[in-house]
């Protein structure tokens, strides 16, 4: 066995490219949030306006995050003429600071041939993302047209949001029968970059992994150990088809800054950087919080009018059908109503307050089942926790709500329906809160999946009942007082 790593897959970038540029911006403040909209609109008008060299000056003179971010927001036409006057290098740092479908975006506005060459340039990673993202004739195209393709090839094979379609595969493994010397000695020869030895993996002679390591541990081992003696075999690790949530509550649990992924014989095949989940948890909570509310888990901000429409309308005649569904409810009391119409302006609080906390109950649950922290066994547990939670407000609310009845109307008998009512319908919404994304998941549907939608029509169905039914039951006493 030669003494090279297992995996020392060197990038084409020179560290020491963009030194200049870095060294230029470094002293300067850096731009918040506002400053860098106010950068990209001076580079819209200059770009608009003819004056393309000074826009150009005005981006490079952004760190390449902010630079990325900048790029990102500008007008398509716009974009491509500044991408024109950046190197390989420079769009593909770019690159590596965008979310995939910024990069998406980008590579469409680039010819194959360079595309293939900023490619080259980014992790194996990045490009795997990118190219799932385009049309595969393009991709195939790119591919062909890129000198080292094997390792993105394999990347390609696995789901973009399983470990494997995440996971880098330039990482550093050693063997373990090394001696700690022989292994220092190759790490410094092998040309890695500092932050690609954070994190040390051990394997046998068939790839297996065996062991993590830090660079410390090597270089302060006493002299003649081997790999093996200062290795931990304490080693937390996924399969390429574990989900990329799953992997994220691993690193969070066990406090560690990258994962290694391994085949389903334990084969070292990569790893995912704390700063990757990162993104992961931070997309996924999102696409959480757009279902809740009836939009498409991958909505941007601006998209057509066309995509926006297909996006948003079923969710808006669903919602249409429940409110007819609540409608025909209502109409079951029209003689109630007739009789007493007071009893309409206390409807929207009893149907209001138990849809707020309903909702209260529905967030903390689904964003708790999203994490890991609830599972099925844990829902009687939730359920009675919700209803005991439920009764101590209702109490309160109901009592606040009949005090302002009985001094508004004067009415002893239309204050005890309102607060029944209300209280009825809280405990109601608190444990629908619990049990609609318990039954998403066991009907195998994400539970962030319009969770509020059956939310909303329970509480609303259920409110109008139980107050309602109240004011008829005790109709002939209301009509009295």
């Amino acid at each position: 066995m030669p003494d090279q790593l297992l995996n020392d897959h060197n990038t084409s970038r020179n560290p020491n490219q963009d030194s200049d540029s870095y060294i230029r911006v470094h002293s300067s403040n850096t731009p918040d949030a506002d400053q860098l909209d106010d950068i990209q609109e001076s580079i819209e008008e200059l770009v608009e306006s003819g004056d393309a060299e000074q826009a150009l000056s005005e981006l490079q003179e952004l760190r390449v995050p902010d630079k990325a971010e900048v790029l990102a927001d500008l007008e398509p036409e716009n974009r491509r003429a500044l991408l024109g006057s950046l190197s390989n290098e420079e769009i593909a740092d770019v690159l590596e600071h965008m979310d995939v479908d910024e990069a998406v975006e980008v590579s469409g506005l680039i010819d194959v041939n360079r595309m293939a060459a900023v490619l080259e340039s980014v992790s194996n990673d990045v490009a795997a993302d990118v190219l799932r993202g385009i049309d595969w004739a393009d991709a195939s195209n790119i591919l062909v047209r890129m000198k080292d393709r094997s390792a993105i090839s394999n990347l390609l094979l696995y789901q973009d949001d399983d470990a494997g379609g995440l996971m880098s595969t330039e990482f550093v493994a050693i063997r373990q029968s090394w001696t700690t010397n022989r292994a220092v000695t190759v790490l410094r020869n092998s040309g890695l970059e500092p932050e690609d030895m954070r994190q040390l993996f051990a394997v046998d002679a068939q790839g297996l992994l065996v062991g993590v390591l830090e660079l410390p541990d090597l270089v302060f081992a006493r002299a003649g150990s081997l790999v093996s003696d200062v290795m931990s075999a304490d080693v937390v690790s996924v399969q390429t088809g574990t989900d990329q949530e799953d992997a994220a509550r691993l690193m969070q649990r066990y406090e560690i800054r990258s994962i290694p992924v391994v085949d389903v014989e334990g084969r070292l095949e990569g790893t995912i950087a704390i700063e990757d989940l990162v993104d992961v948890v931070e997309a996924e909570a999102t696409e959480d919080m757009f279902r809740m509310l009836g939009v498409r888990g991958d909505a941007r901000n601006i998209e057509s009018v066309r995509g926006s429409v297909k996006n948003r309308l079923p969710w808006l005649l669903i919602n249409l059908a429940t409110v007819i569904g609540t409608g025909f409810v209502l109409n079951l009391f029209t003689e109630t109503l007739s009789s007493l119409t007071i009893l309409a302006v206390f409807l929207p609080v009893v149907m209001g307050q138990a849809g707020v906390a309903g909702t209260q109950t529905l967030t903390i649950i689904v964003r708790s089942m999203a994490i890991g922290e609830v599972t099925g066994s844990d829902a009687r547990r939730l359920m009675i926790r919700e209803a005991v939670l439920a009764i101590a407000q209702g109490i309160v609310v109901g009592v606040v709500i009949a005090c302002v009845v009985f001094i508004w109307r004067g009415d002893g008998y239309l204050a005890g329906v309102v607060a029944g009512a209300l209280f009825l319908n809280l405990v109601i919404a608190a444990l629908s809160g619990v049990l609609i994304p318990f039954t998403l998941k066991a009907l195998k549907i994400d539970p962030a999946t319009s969770s509020a939608v059956f939310l909303t029509t329970i509480t609303d169905i259920v409110g109008i009942s139980a107050y309602m039914g109240l004011a008829t039951a005790f109709l002939s006493l209301l009509e009295k007082s």
